[in-house]
């Protein structure tokens, strides 16, 4: 299946730094060809290439496979909802007041953001290697007799909450696939300020 999000996005940040197809094709070790069909979606990178290529144009290995900006894009819709000008009058005002108020609120939420953002991507990037090295060096990848080079990353998510002690809970998502076949999941959470692969929810099918 075409993934043309991808390869929008893909061509989209190649274009803004300036490179051509020859550009990337170089600096990552593969063919012009290789880079056109990542960008016509007919294809995508292998993990490790993945990483160079995010790092290259400028983004999280997360944005690059979403095909999309994250964080940012999310602040920015809730900001549209906040400032939308409702009908003057006495209740109007206070509206309005209200919204100025949760307007500011969630531009300062932004800035936030995008700084820990940029603080953090380094991190991410580290939290995709841990999941991709817990696969590779697993029991269930040896066996099942796969190459390295034939391992495609393939989603992405993360959620939050709080724990019965009323702790902070950050758990990872990062899903692996070999062709139509296998399919790889590892699963990791925070503890502190370190990450770990939750061997009890990582799964393999």
């Amino acid at each position: 299946m075409n993934d043309y999000n991808f390869g929008n996005f893909v061509c989209m940040l190649r274009e803004k730094k300036g490179l051509t197809q020859a550009d990337v094709a170089s600096a990552l070790g593969v063919t012009p060809a290789a880079v056109s069909k990542w960008e016509n979606g007919s294809s995508k990178p292998r993990v490790e290439v993945l990483f160079r290529l995010a790092e290259l144009l400028g983004v999280k290995p997360e944005e690059l496979m979403a095909g999309k900006y994250l964080e940012e894009e999310t602040e920015l819709e809730k900001w549209k909802k906040y400032m939308k000008i409702p009908k003057l009058g006495k209740k109007g005002i206070i509206i309005l007041l209200s919204s100025v108020l949760g307007g500011i609120l969630i531009i300062t939420a932004l800035a936030v953001s995008i700084v820990f953002a940029v603080m953090n991507a380094q991190k991410n990037t580290a939290e995709y290697q841990m999941a991709y090295e817990y696969v590779v060096n697993s029991k269930a990848f040896a066996e099942a007799g796969i190459e390295e080079k034939d391992l495609r990353f393939n989603s992405y998510s993360h959620r939050t909450g709080t724990g019965a002690n009323g702790e902070r809970i950050y758990e990872a998502e990062y899903g692996f696939t070999v062709g139509f076949k296998k399919n790889f999941t590892v699963i990791l959470h925070k503890s502190g300020e370190s990450w770990y692969v939750c061997e009890d929810c990582t799964h393999f099918e």
